[in-house]
């Protein structure tokens, strides 16, 4: 597997045993979807890697796209080797079924985090930044999420740890890439009510960060 900026990943069809265990059929359709789907997440972030930072040097970011990356790369790395252990395969049964729900997760969440970032436009930077004549964005999708191409993120790591047919990989994904999310949305919001104290918490009352009607 190969992974691109910020985390974009594309994946072997040489998956672990419990793929193999499956009608052929079955099998290189549910892989292929997924070996594109990684293709077009990773191509995708590949370009949004190519899209400016912050004019300010990265003051608001305090390193954390660094952290993300590093995170990121490694939680993958690590879900590979175990996807490739031998240890803690999915049940033969489930592989194809969780294979197809991680191209679904995949899917919709790249879907999101693109609807978002092509509505947040010229405001969108990779890194946390507050711009000169910045505004809270509160179309789209931020009417009910104020971060809602984390959220599509989220979900499309999700759907890559379910396809990659391990337990143990999903919780090397799970875990450490939602804590690093988290983390960013934490310093993402400081800024954000720095740059707006009467406005966002305003805004936060009538939207969720992450999962609408929930949190």
């Amino acid at each position: 597997m190969t992974c691109g900026p910020w985390y974009g990943c594309s994946a072997r069809a040489d998956w672990p045993h419990p793929l193999t265990a499956l009608p052929r059929s079955h099998t290189m359709s549910a892989s292929s979807l997924f070996i594109a789907l990684n293709l077009v997440w990773g191509g995708y972030e590949l370009l949004l890697s190519r899209r400016r930072r912050a004019g300010d040097g990265g003051a608001h970011d305090q390193g954390t796209l660094k952290y993300l990356w590093r995170v990121l790369s490694a939680a993958v790395a690590v879900a590979v080797m175990l996807a490739y252990s031998g240890l803690a395969h999915w049940p033969q049964g489930w592989a194809g079924s969780l294979q197809w729900t991680g191209c679904a997760l995949i899917g919709s969440g790249l879907a999101l985090r693109v609807w978002a970032i092509q509505v947040l436009a010229r405001w969108f930077t990779v890194d946390v930044t507050i711009q000169p004549d910045h505004q809270l964005v509160r179309r789209g999708p931020y009417r009910w999420l104020r971060h809602p191409s984390y959220t599509g993120a989220l979900l499309a790591f999700y759907g890559l740890a379910l396809g990659m047919g391990n337990a143990l990989s999903v919780m090397a994904i799970v875990v450490p890439v939602t804590w690093v999310f988290l983390h960013r949305i934490r310093i993402e919001e400081a800024a954000l009510q720095r740059a707006f104290p009467v406005a966002y918490p305003a805004y936060a009352k009538q939207s969720r960060r992450l999962l609408p009607l929930v949190w």
